[in-house]
């Protein structure tokens, strides 16, 4: 059991952090409408790369061919997760996901510059350039070299001329033919070369072997990083540089891949395609009548750097992948199948909190890489508005809640409560009304009671099922403390019961063998005393071996020191079979009296974590530090994400809210922290994310679709359970318990305990008036109907029998959390409630307004000293 001790937190406040202001951000729009973008235009994007070429070269490429294939400008990619192909059949790995690039489309805002494209989210700006595009792809990005005719004289056409036929009108499907042409006869073409030479017969072998990996490199080119239409030929420059690998892998691909990606994106005007959709009829305007367009270039590339850049689209489908992070970016993500639909999408994006990277910032590892030294030579149109707001950001400067609320949305306490009291009379009196809005008061007419009669029956049955829960969510709230205080006693007793009954019998059989004073006993005569005290036989040991030595043997002994040790070691001579035997004697240190010995201590160890152990001041100045120097790199890497300096400067500062990030960060800590310390941490509960959370709340609708028995579960959410899908998960099968972070509504964090034991869903909440039962409930509905079924499909929870085919209920306890009276810290009191469930420590004790501070300071210094850049 973890002990506690109370203190006051001795850390210093630190002082907010400076950030410079950009009234640019007052001056920026998106090309639509606010309304346009978020309810009505719907639309389906197709791309011409395909992922699945990368699986198919892994595949059909021997050993040391792919070795040449990882030291080209292309190797890295080889690590993405493409899927994989064996017999003919193919399976998915990273997937695309067009409703991400739609929704960030719609968003796209008017700019002169030609190589850049800004997006702003919720009020928040966000560039995707060509430092992003080098960040994210690990391409070099340098300007492209202008090749005489001479350089170009050089180029061959071997290439074409063999594979081809020496035809310039090459497309994408016949570099695939050549290449598996290549990699099928190979065996053949071994057969027909035997009679030549063993000699000229591998040379010829080498000359194929570089040419697969040479069609492999164009493939990958031509199909994957440039997208290219299967209807357009192939540049016939690229052919001829594949030729002489030295050059191409010096050629700068990665310029001709962004201008290509760039291109594609900022050549769709979503203005001029929602004109174009108005002009339709009616029922071509439909929301499930969706507008298609097609991407080329690299747009994964994109989709990655917007995991990276607004990461709350990241939580929703994809996920990090497991392992020592690495670069470039793109390789640690994977997307996967499952994608929600727009409206989803919009819906999560609507938090006014939600954390955007204006600009990425390299990390000082990737600032060593030769793709990000030479990024910067760029030229482009000038745009004084995004010129000068990109170079604030590039110095420094954070993009805190800039969004302008509209004056429709802007509702007064006085106008709340008016509202409320007005609803209350409808519900009530059938007479003329006023209702009260940020508008103005407008006169509204009761309905006549011929058709309030079905309103007036929905509102009662609504009335009825309210207190329905309420009536059951505490009585259930009651059973569960009940049972925990009758539980807490009997183990209680039980711990002391086993306590008294140790030391009776170890105050025994220590008052029979060491009663007896200590110069009465005869040197070594050990077992004297214990055959003195009618004890018997008692075993010595030795170094290898255990002899038993009684009180009637002959001992012919010679003694020595062990000085290793620090031991004496007694050599004793049976009478029975007049072998020598080696037995070691107890040690001073164990011997009566006490004599210390000449070894070193053992270091002591940790046995209890004590939660308000205090922060050093010099560890706290140095986060300080930290985010005041410019010469420190801007971002460092945690666990699961990028911090920033904006990143701690919010975790430090009471009253404001924390993001997904910061939780997803913190629990990384506790399940890691989990596995270090085994002896102290529980080990039967699994820590899930807020990934997890957005999962099961994006495949809820689904299931309310297809019904329980047709419902047909994702593998994503199963992996979860099997410890498979999150950094550090646990197998659910080995757990008593689940930890789940909810965002209700995604303005408030709530602690989410599954008992796995009993079936039963507990909420632990730091601000109870916060949300009814009923808006509560719909948060937790997805993880009530979905975490059965879950458990069914693993089919390691079949002893849960009933438990498994029906909706888990759930309780909020009233009386036994703290309650804050400061909104924007109920993800705090979200971590720490979490936190000290699972070591068994009251709720109500040491967590409360006056000790939120020290612990966002501590959660701070904690995150900041895991990081290998610190």
């Amino acid at each position: 059991m973890a002990t506690e001790t109370a203190i006051e937190p001795s850390s210093p406040t630190p002082p907010p952090i400076q950030h410079q202001s950009l009234p640019e951000l007052r001056n920026l729009q998106t090309i639509l409408d606010r309304d346009v973008y978020t309810n009505k235009f719907p639309a389906k994007i197709t791309v011409k790369e395909q992922l699945q070429i990368l699986a198919e070269i892994k595949g059909a490429l021997k050993e040391s061919e792919l070795e040449v294939f990882r030291r080209s400008c292309f190797g890295h990619f080889l690590n993405l997760d493409a899927g994989w192909t064996e017999g003919g059949k193919t399976g998915k790995g990273n997937t695309f996901a067009g409703q991400y690039v739609h929704f960030l489309m719609l968003r796209r805002m008017p700019t002169k510059k030609k190589r850049e494209l800004w997006f702003l989210v919720e009020g928040k700006p966000a560039r995707f350039s060509v430092h992003e595009f080098a960040i994210v792809t690990g391409l070099v990005c340098t300007p492209k070299p202008f090749l005489g005719l001479e350089e170009k004289l050089k180029l061959k056409a071997r290439i074409r001329d063999e594979y081809f036929k020496g035809t310039t009108q090459i497309k994408v499907d016949d570099i695939q033919k050549a290449f598996r042409s290549l990699c099928d006869k190979e065996e053949g073409g071994e057969k027909k070369k035997a009679e030549k030479g063993k000699k000229k017969k591998a040379e010829k072998e080498k000359d194929l072997a570089t040419d697969r990996v040479k069609i492999a490199l164009l493939y990958f080119l031509e199909g994957v990083l440039l997208g290219t239409d299967p209807k357009r030929n192939v540049s016939t420059f690229h052919m001829s540089m594949v030729d002489d690998l030295d050059m191409f892998n010096s050629y700068p691909w990665g310029t001709v891949v962004y201008d290509t990606t760039v291109d594609s994106l900022g050549g769709k005007d979503m203005a001029e395609k929602y004109r174009e959709r108005l002009r339709k009829p009616p029922h071509k305007q439909l929301p499930d009548v969706k507008e298609t367009y097609t991407l080329y270039g690299f747009p994964f590339a994109f989709q990655i750097w917007a995991f990276e850049a607004i990461p709350f689209l990241g939580t929703v489908c994809a996920h990090r992948v497991d392992g020592p992070v690495r670069f470039p970016r793109c390789l640690n993500w994977r997307c996967g199948e499952t994608v929600p639909p727009l409206d989803r999408i919009t819906t999560l994006s609507k938090d006014r909190r939600v954390v955007v990277h204006s600009i990425l910032h390299p990390s000082t590892e990737e600032k060593s890489m030769p793709y990000m030294v030479i990024v910067g030579a760029w030229k482009d149109e000038a745009d004084p508005l995004f010129d000068g707001l990109a170079n604030k950001l590039a110095k420094g400067a954070t993009i805190r809640d800039f969004a302008e609320v509209d004056e429709d949305d802007v509702v007064g306490e006085d106008e709340e409560v008016n509202i409320r009291v007005e609803k209350v009379r409808e519900e009530v009196r059938e007479e003329p009304v006023v209702r009260v809005d940020a508008r103005g008061p407008t006169s509204s007419r009761a309905p006549s009671p011929e058709s309030s009669v079905p309103e007036i029956e929905r509102r009662i049955l609504q009335r009825i099922d309210e207190m329905g829960q309420s009536i059951e969510s505490r009585l259930l709230s009651q059973i569960d403390e009940m049972g925990r205080s009758i539980e807490s006693l009997l183990m209680s007793r039980v711990d002391e019961l086993g306590q008294s009954l140790d030391s009776r019998k170890i105050d025994r059989i220590a008052e029979k063998i060491w009663d007896k004073p200590s110069e009465d006993l005869a040197p070594f005569d050990i077992q004297e005393g214990a055959a003195a005290s009618g004890i018997g036989d008692i075993p010595v040991a030795g170094d290898d071996r255990m002899t038993y030595v009684t009180p009637t043997t002959e001992v012919h002994s010679g003694v020595f020191v062990d000085e290793d040790r620090g031991d004496t070691i007694h050599v004793v001579t049976s009478p029975l079979s007049g072998v020598k035997t080696r037995v070691r004697k107890r040690g001073k240190a164990l011997c009566t009296p006490y004599t210390a010995g000449e070894r070193s201590k053992r270091r002591k160890k940790e046995t209890a974590y004590d939660p308000l152990r205090v922060v050093e001041e010099a560890r706290m100045n140095a986060l300080l530090k930290w985010t005041s120097s410019t010469d420190a790199p801007m971002t460092i890497r945690g666990g699961t994400t990028e911090m920033t300096r904006e990143f701690f400067h919010d975790l430090l500062t009471p009253g404001v809210w924390i993001s997904n990030e910061h939780i997803d960060e913190i629990l990384y800590r506790f399940r890691r922290r989990s596995d270090k310390y085994r002896d102290i941490f529980p080990q039967n509960v699994a820590i899930l994310s807020d990934h997890f959370s957005q999962l099961v709340d994006g495949h809820f609708p689904n299931f309310s679709k297809a019904g329980i028995e047709k419902y047909v579960i994702d593998p994503d959410l199963v992996a979860f359970a099997k410890g498979k899908k999150l950094v550090r998960g646990r197998l659910w099968k080995n757990c008593r318990a689940l930890y789940v972070p909810v965002n209700v509504n995604c303005s408030h964090w709530v602690c989410l305990m599954v008992d796995l034991v009993r079936c039963r869903m507990t909420v632990f909440d730091s601000d109870i008036g916060a949300n009814t039962d009923v808006k509560l409930g719909t948060a937790i509905r997805p993880f009530a109907n979905l975490i059965p079924i879950i458990l069914k499909a693993t089919k390691d929870f079949n002893h849960l029998g009933a438990g498994l085919t029906k909706k888990w209920m759930w309780t909020r306890p009233r009386n036994q959390c703290t309650q804050s009276a400061v909104s924007g810290d109920c993800g705090i009191y979200m971590l720490k409630f979490m936190e000290y469930h699972m070591m068994d420590h009251s709720l109500l004790d040491n967590i409360n307004d006056v000790l939120i501070p020290y612990y966002r300071n501590r959660f701070a210094v904690e995150l900041f000293e895991d990081t290998s850049e610190a």
